[in-house]
């Protein structure tokens, strides 16, 4: 994006969606209210945000909004089946990723809002099914126990809901804003620094920015808690799921995945779970009796599935921790593959709270017991010679001949292998800072890093993540090296003004003697 953006938020919605009942208390609908409550409560960042309440359905899509829909920092995306209906919606999503320096297969910063749960959408266009499959940041929708069908909570109004859904409404409001307002506090820093950056440095002679000097000196945050694979919950238990999600986050757990299993192919449900579980401590599910809808092309319903992978998973000595409120009655499940996970070593019956306290102390029981052995190894820990680790951010390795996608990444990844290194990098549409991923981390033990710059089109983007770690690099006193560019051409000063003798460009046949010039461990 350019420096003259004047939105923080874009509203992307249908205005079938935004209706007002009748014999509602309200004088607002409720994405106009979402809207507006997205600027309340406790630390909420004041934001600039747009919300279109005229466009109708069939009128013209006018250049005013396109260029406000580039204009703004976030789209924020209200699922429902008047969105996938609607052409204009469409028409939008597809504009803001394209002038952000996005793919269809990888939109960034876009954040989707459930208001119907996904799987009963139909007709669906690629481009959200894309975006669906990457990350889901709330589910406004819940099916209260006994209930036919889902609700949304908070609609027509909070003040007309019943209690329960009422707290869930603000529960979920709230998981919603924390992550945008981290987003744009980190892309307001970002900006303030460029500026500062090009009125000063450079007035002052001063070529190398300050945000890109790595000799600066900070204290180190604590480290997180753990990470958890908290698995996709029934409809009866979305409730609970998303109360044990949230008092996990409030601990410093990071919880994957960041947005859910549903939707994904068999082949991507087995890619990205089995990717989740390899980053995890523990793997964390909630039972009832509902078995769950098995969806089309799964051998089993998900909570079966998701058991099973996590079970695979413990030969690497992943434990598994299940939950259920109460035992089912012997004849209430009739899915016998459903009933056999009432029957293993690894179900608490408990209340929930008692349940996610035990989860937390567990955690905090497995990191003492690593702090203690990185102090006190075992023979066979001293015995296990590891790989030294290198960061890879691969945001723009994608050019637009996607033909040439694994050679480049196969390439880049062999050289690596081959100079005895293992590397390391970001899930995908990972966000960064608060709520997102810890970089300070993910960077601590990498003896450098490396950014790829193949796909002009995602220059800004690359210049902001860029700028972004050689900043969390100052400010933690990290030891890593040097930081290479991966450049087709040009040099990292001509594409992005940064000079310093630690950023340094790459390609193909600098790699390797990049990677030997590094001290040895």
């Amino acid at each position: 994006m350019d420096p003259s953006e004047t939105y923080d938020i874009f509203v992307s919605y249908a205005h079938a969606d935004n209706g007002l009942a009748l014999g509602a208390s309200t004088s607002v609908g409720w994405v106009t209210a979402l809207a507006a409550n997205l600027n309340e409560g406790p630390s909420a960042l004041p934001k600039n945000i747009f919300i279109d309440h005229q466009l109708r359905p069939g009128d013209e899509f006018n250049d005013e909004l396109l260029d406000k829909v580039r204009r703004s920092r976030l789209l924020v995306l209200l699922l429902s089946q008047n969105y996938v209906d609607s052409q204009w919606c469409g028409k939008e999503l597809e504009h803001f990723v394209r002038s952000h320096g996005g793919s269809a297969e990888k939109p960034s910063d876009v954040l989707v809002v459930e208001i119907w749960p996904f799987e009963d959408l139909t007709g669906v266009p690629p481009i959200i099914q894309a975006l669906r499959k990457g990350t889901i940041h709330a589910k406004f929708w819940y099916k209260p126990v006994n209930a036919a069908s889902p609700v949304l909570a908070g609609y027509p109004s909070p003040k007309d809901c019943d209690e329960e859904g009422t707290r869930y409404y603000w529960r979920i409001l709230n998981e919603l804003r924390v992550p945008i307002d981290a987003r744009i506090r980190a892309a307001r820093t970002v900006t303030a620094m460029t500026s500062a950056t090009t009125q000063a440095d450079i007035a002052a002679g001063n070529t190398r920015p300050e945000s890109a000097r790595t000799n600066g000196k900070a204290a180190v945050g604590l480290a997180p808690l753990g990470t958890v694979v908290l698995a996709d919950a029934t409809d009866d238990l979305e409730l609970q799921h998303g109360a044990i999600r949230a008092a996990l986050a409030a601990e410093g757990i990071t919880v994957l995945p960041e947005g859910d299993y549903v939707g994904l192919t068999p082949q991507e449900f087995d890619t990205t779970i089995s990717a989740d579980l390899e980053r995890s401590d523990l793997f964390v599910q909630l039972l009832s009796a509902s078995a769950g809808r098995k969806f089309r092309g799964f051998a089993a319903p998900l909570p079966q599935l998701q058991f099973q992978r996590a079970r695979d998973a413990r030969r690497a000595s992943m434990p598994i921790m299940q939950w259920c409120e109460s035992l089912p009655a012997p004849d209430e499940i009739a899915d016998p593959g459903h009933a056999a996970l009432f029957q293993t070593e690894s179900l608490r019956v408990t209340n929930r709270t008692a349940f996610q306290r035990e989860v937390i102390e567990r955690l905090h029981a497995e990191r003492t017991r690593r702090e203690r052995a990185a102090v006190t190894p075992t023979a066979p820990a001293l015995a296990r010679v590891r790989k030294p680790l290198v960061f890879v951010d691969d945001l723009a390795s994608v050019p637009d001949d996607l033909a040439s996608v694994p050679a480049l990444t196969g390439r880049l990844s062999a050289i690596i292998r081959g100079q005895n290194f293992d590397q390391r990098g970001l899930p995908p549409n990972a966000p960064l800072g608060n709520n997102g991923v810890d970089v300070t981390e993910l960077l601590r033990p990498c003896r450098a890093g490396i950014t790829i710059f193949a796909d002009p089109s995602k220059r800004f983007a690359v210049y902001n993540r860029l700028l972004y770690f050689l900043n969390q690099l100052a400010e933690s006193g990290l030891p890593l090296e040097r930081w290479g560019v991966y450049l087709e051409n040009g040099t990292v000063a001509s594409e992005f003004r940064i000079e310093s003798d630690d950023v340094v460009a790459i390609n193909e046949q600098d790699l390797a003697d990049f990677l030997r010039g590094l001290s040895p461990a």
